[in-house]
This record gives C-alpha cells, structure tokens and sequence, in this order.
C-alpha cells in the first residue's frame, strides 16, 4: 500500500488531518465520510468501489503492501504485458515495453477474477489440503496414543520378564539350598555313625586298661596267662578297626562347597542387555484427497483476442455411436454428473438422446424424446435440447 491508510489522503492533499473511515484500492488512499460522499458522486471515482477501513485492515499484509501504482513511475497501472508477464503504466510500456506487442488492457486482466477458474481452483485446493491437514493430524495424534499405550505395554511385559527370570533365579536358589542340606545331612549321619563306632571302641579300650589293672594286682599268675590270650586278640580287633579306618579313608575331614555353574557364572557377562526396543514403520492407512484433474491453472491474465482467422480445426478423437442421423453431442465435465459421460441426440423426427460412457465404451442410458432435434448442450445437471421450428 502505497499511502498512510489511517488519515484521509483527499484531506492530507489540503493539509487537513482526518481519520479514514474508507479505502478505495482504486485511488490508492483512505477516505473521511465527508470525501467518502463526494467520492460515490464524482464523475471520475464514482465507479470505484471502497471498503471500511476496519475491514480492509484484516486483509493480510501481502496484500496491504501492494500498491496501485507503478513502483518505478508513481503511476496508475492501466496495462498488462503478457510478454513479460507483469503490469505496466504508460511510462513504461514507452522505456522499458516499446518492442513488445502482446499488451492487455489491465481492467480485462482483472475482470471477473474472483470468479475465475483459477480463484476457484486455488479454493478448492486450499480446502483439500486443510483437509488433508486434518487428517494428517488426526492420525499423528492417534499415533502418539498408540505410542503411549504400546510403552505401557512394553513396560509391562519388561517387568513381568523380570518377575519371571527372579522367579527361575529363586527356584534355582532353592534348588541348590534344598541340595545343601541334604548333603549336610547325609555326611553328617557317616560322621555320626563312625563318631558312635569310635566312642564304643573307646569305652571297650578303656574297660580293658581298667581290667588288665585289676588283674596285674589281684589275679593268680594262672588266671593271667588264660586271659591275656583272649585280651590279645580283643585289642588286636581294635587295633584293626583303627586301621581300617585310615585305610579306607573314613577319617579324611568332609568339607562343603559350592562350584558355580557357568551359566550363572556367566550372567552378568553374557546378558548385557534386556533386549531392544524396535520401532516399526507402518502404513498409516490414511487417505490424501487430491483433485485429479486441474481444470483451471493459476494464470491471473486475459489470454489475447483470438483471430477467427486464426483458427484451425484438427480431429481429436472419434467416438462411435450407433444412433442414426446424429445432429450434436455434448461432454459433461467432472463437476457434474460424470466426466466420461457423453450426451448425442439422434434423428430428425422420433430422436433420441443417448448417453454412453467414453471410458466403459458401454450406453448407460436411452432417452425417448419424440420430436426432431437439432443440437444438445450441457449445464450443471440440465440437459438443453434444440428442437427446430414446426412451422
């Protein structure tokens, strides 16, 4: 935007400050109410239209920023080069455009603009990408809850993998503990049955020390000699027994312990990790709509005056039909009932309309209609047949 939009440029031009209350974008200046009137009257301005400032304030500042007026000159922009593809005023065509040829009157360029196919092209776009946006959205946002229950998930089965493996880890625990006192009690009963043959051995000895005492002091020389033999061999059995004892090891010292098995030896070592945490990459199975055909490309200028001279016919395509004396056709367009859809009427008295499928080759439909015809044509969702005079 060229001027200050808050004061009145009209008013600003005879060194009085007013508010503007309006802008004509053609004058390129805000406007009072009181030039406002005299602006909708006057001969030169009274076509231009305005808007109340407050309303043109919420156009984006893109838009703001454009001036109506020539950057280079300060001129009001009346032509388009469609040569170099950019607006121009009369000081330029004359510096920079004298060669070129291709010039539109800029009021054509513009006319009907917000109507176009292009405009309405772009809004038709706009709202499938806010569509798609949406659902874009949606789906990560579905995502990020699937991530946050899946976590929970794995969590869980971490710990119950845990439980599970201290569980293992116990019942191994209590394995070997259950074989420690088995052992203990097993070596524990051959001590105590060798300690019980050792302590009546012992008692034995000492009742014969006791009794060779005696006889040493109070038996006959007779009774001495008759018993010595049979105390000889009594202690020669003990003497035996002691030497067994040695021979077969039974009084070797019975110690406990514990040889780790080289898994649980290993543990730390060979299980360094709890596992992986894997991310997968799945189809989201989210559709993106997109218009499939662009019917209108974003070209904001008037094509030039096309010569009838100019104009040449050349053949396309051929469609057969089997209707009889056929007068016209006409082809629907994608917004309306199907874009592979053909309309022909046929025959000067009884025609028909026949509507055929270009895609599936196939006639979807016959229409009777009883009187001659002389031409078809299609808009919106109304068929116009043409239908001779009678008379």
């Amino acid at each position: 935007m060229a001027t200050n939009w808050t004061t009145c440029g009209t008013c600003h031009f005879c060194h009085i400050t007013k508010p503007s209350v309006f802008w004509c974008s053609e004058c390129d200046e805000g406007l009072c109410h009181e030039c406002t009137e005299h602006h909708s009257i006057s001969k030169a301005t009274r076509g231009n239209s305005t808007v109340a400032i407050d309303e043109y304030k919420k156009l984006p500042s893109t838009i703001l920023e454009i001036s109506q007026t020539c950057k280079y000159h300060n001129e009001k922009i009346q032509i388009y080069c469609n040569q170099h593809d950019c607006p121009c005023c009369k000081k330029c065509i004359v510096e920079t455009h004298n060669e070129c040829k291709e010039f539109v009157d800029i009021d054509d360029v513009v006319k009907d603009v917000k109507s176009s196919n292009a405009f309405v092209d772009i809004e038709h776009t706009l709202a499938e990408i806010s569509e798609n946006i949406r659902r874009i959205r949606k789906d990560r946002e579905e995502n990020l809850t699937a991530i946050k229950e899946t976590r929970e998930k794995v969590e869980s089965e971490i710990k119950m993998t845990k439980l599970k493996i201290v569980s293992y880890l116990d019942k191994l625990q209590e394995d070997i503990l259950s074989e420690l006192s088995e052992t203990e009690e097993s070596e524990s009963k051959l001590i105590q049955k060798l300690l019980t043959s050792v302590q009546q051995t012992e008692k034995d000895v000492t009742e014969y020390q006791h009794n060779i005492a005696n006889i040493k002091q109070h038996a006959s020389d007779l009774q001495a000699f008759l018993v010595l033999k049979q105390i000889e061999h009594d202690v020669e059995e003990k003497d035996k027994f002691i030497q067994t004892l040695m021979k077969n090891k039974d009084l070797n010292h019975a110690t406990l312990s514990w040889k780790i098995s080289s898994g649980v030896q290993n543990f730390q070592t060979s299980l360094a990790t709890f596992g992986n945490i894997v991310v997968e990459s799945k189809s989201s199975g989210i559709i993106i709509a997109r218009r499939k055909d662009k019917q209108a490309q974003i070209v904001v200028m008037a094509p030039s005056p096309l010569s009838l001279d100019k104009i040449k016919l050349r053949l396309k395509k051929t469609v057969s039909t089997k209707g009889i004396d056929i007068t016209g056709c006409s082809l629907f367009s994608d917004e309306q009932i199907d874009g592979s859809l053909i309309a022909i009427t046929t025959g000067y008295e009884g025609g028909r309309i026949i509507l055929r499928d270009l895609l599936e080759r196939k006639t979807k439909k016959i229409i009777d209609v009883d009187v001659s015809n002389d031409g078809i044509a299609v808009s919106g969702d109304w068929l116009y047949l043409v239908q001779g005079r009678t008379d």
